[in-house]
């Protein structure tokens, strides 16, 4: 009845604000306020959380001053949302290159699409689908939450379709990861009879183009709490995933578990269970996805500095642990809730689902990630292993090896029924590729990231393994020399290990080292040259332990290469040294 009675609008606000009618409340707040700014001065600090929440940043830090100049008692968390607010005045005004693409109906529909999820070739796609209505078009009691999976082809992504059983059932899956090889599925599955608490998170393994029945990823990984939104690192090691179980910093934090072994079936086993303590704040962090280079992390947070919502957040490994936070900007976040961001493996393309203008619903977009906002660089290798004379699939041990500390970086078996595999690397290093498996010569091959190199271009490899038998040979890839020189580098000694090992447990063999050059310089002086290698290296494996009369030193020169002397990469694949099996030795 009276307008001008402050603590009515107040009382008006109050009760707008418990049946969440946000416009009224904001409006009584003010004509409370414009009366009377001195009685409730708490006023500001509610118009300020609204204005907030609405985008209106500038506004919002106005009256979060005129607060804390008022209010003798500041409210909790207040501090904070003129932090938050400063900072997204301040992200508006500055905006991060953004121009979403919608991947178009072959992937989005009227129903609601997200949590996408790539392999490292970028060409599966598997996405959670929200179904609302029967083939019928009546709308279900109970929306089903299933898995979709689209292949891109020269065309494009076609039609995407359902992932099948024994992976979507009756019961709702959901925030799933496929691993860098798409071999394995992590994902989300609630109130399961196997169940440990509320959600836990289960896998499938692919094998020969089908999916398993998914399994319980068990303890200490599920609890009696809720785990969800699993990412698995490239190289498989690291599972990162949210969850509110016990020992948290917050409502809701980011946790990784270590993969401890792998099972006679190559399934994995995962433990040792970390709180991501830098990343974690008293709020809520969800939505965790490592990059492939295996430091870069984005997450989504609601207690960050943000614009609002939850807002998309990357966080990098720096020494013993992960950097402060950094926003991703405006507009790729906003004053609602953005969350669920993946980014490919060459770092420049990000996907994420969002409910702006599209097909219905959350679709789900593609665009350019900003420079700066970018992870490492990553290329991969991917190949397939087998039989050199019967073609068969085979599933050997491969390593690739870091050169610069001589170390296993990581290793895996390719499916064992078609020799696939697919390995992560990420720039900056130099790395060996070793391939071995009992009754075969082994592998090797060299992949230097420390240069520049083409991203869009990955390593494919067919990779035919020489069976033990006289006459079967081998480059050893990871043995080097100085130019023009004969004298062994250290980085050999790790392929010259293999070797020797390879001597140990077949003594009765005779093998030849054969040296082999470009042509670049003169025949007679290469003749020479590779014949010297190859003496420096049967001195070598004759020091640790191998008899004499079982090498046989030999130099070919540029006599037979295997690549065009023409350009760089054929000169280098032809400066070589072999292992060759002569013969068997006499009893």
């Amino acid at each position: 009845m009276d307008n001008h009675f402050a603590l009515a609008h107040f009382a008006l606000a109050d009760i707008y604000h418990w049946e969440k009618k946000t416009d009224l409340e904001a409006a009584h707040l003010r004509a409370g306020l414009a009366v009377d700014s001195i009685g409730y001065p708490q006023g500001f600090y509610f118009l300020a959380l609204l204005e907030y929440q609405k985008g209106v940043y500038d506004t919002a830090v106005v009256n979060l001053k005129r607060y804390f100049r008022l209010s003798p008692k500041k409210e909790n968390g207040a501090r904070h949302l003129l932090n938050a607010a400063e900072f997204a005045a301040y992200a508006v005004q500055h905006p991060v290159p953004f121009h979403p693409e919608n991947l178009g109906p072959a992937i989005n529909t009227s129903e609601n699409e997200y949590w996408p999820s790539l392999n490292a070739e970028a060409n599966q796609l598997v996405f959670t689908r929200l179904i609302s209505v029967d083939s019928t078009g009546q709308l279900l009691r109970f929306p089903q939450e299933d898995f979709y999976s689209s292949h891109l082809d020269s065309a494009g992504w076609p039609v995407a379709g359902p992932l099948g059983k024994p992976v979507n059932t009756p019961d709702n899956e959901g925030a799933q990861c496929i691993s860098a090889n798409g071999k394995l599925l992590f994902f989300t599955a609630c109130n399961r009879k196997d169940g440990y608490g509320s959600c836990d998170i289960y896998f499938a393994v692919k094998r020969n183009g089908k999916w398993m029945k998914p399994l319980n990823l068990m303890s200490p990984v599920n609890t009696s709490g809720w785990e969800s939104q699993p990412s698995v690192s490239a190289d498989g090691r690291y599972l990162y995933f949210a969850g509110n179980r016990k020992g948290g910093k917050g409502k809701m934090d980011i946790w990784r578990a270590e993969r401890t072994s792998i099972t006679p079936s190559g399934l994995p086993v995962y433990g040792k269970v970390t709180n991501q303590e830098a990343v974690n704040t008293p709020g809520n962090e969800s939505s965790p996805f490592i990059h492939a280079d295996g430091n870069t992390l984005y997450f989504a947070s609601d207690y960050w500095p943000g614009l609002g919502g939850k807002d998309l957040f990357v966080s990098r490994n720096v020494g013993d642990g992960l950097s402060v936070p950094e926003n991703l900007g405006y507009p790729i976040n906003t004053n609602e809730d953005d969350d669920g961001l993946i980014v490919d493996v060459t770092g420049r393309n990000a996907y994420f689902a969002s409910k702006r203008e599209g097909y219905g619903g959350r679709d789900i977009f593609h665009f350019i990630l900003p420079e700066e906002l970018r992870p490492d660089a990553v290329s991969y290798v991917a190949g397939k292993v087998f039989d050199a004379e019967t073609s068969k699939p085979l599933a050997p041990v491969v390593q690739i090896i870091n050169m610069e500390n001589d170390s296993v970086y990581q290793q895996s078996r390719p499916d064992v029924f078609d020799g696939h595999f697919l390995l992560c690397l990420p720039a900056g290093k130099d790395y060996g590729l070793n391939v071995e498996t009992p009754g075969y010569l082994f592998y090797s091959e060299h992949f230097d990231l420390t240069k520049s190199y083409e991203k869009s271009k990955p390593f494919q490899l067919e990779i035919a393994l020489q069976p033990v038998k006289a006459g079967s040979v081998t480059a050893l890839r990871n043995v080097f020399f100085d130019t023009d020189s004969a004298t062994l580098k250290t980085e050999s000694f790790l392929q010259l290990k293999q070797v020797v090992t390879f001597m140990e447990k077949n003594p009765q063999w005779v093998v030849e080292i054969a040296g082999h050059t470009d042509n670049t310089g003169t025949d007679a002086h290469n003749l020479a040259l590779s014949k010297q290698r190859a003496q420096s290296t049967v001195r070598y494996l004759e020091e640790k332990g191998i008899s004499g009369q079982r090498l046989v030193a030999k130099g070919y020169g540029a006599t037979q290469p295997v690549a065009d002397n023409a350009t760089a990469d054929g000169r280098a694949r032809n400066r070589r040294t072999e292992f060759r099996l002569l013969k068997r030795m006499e009893k």
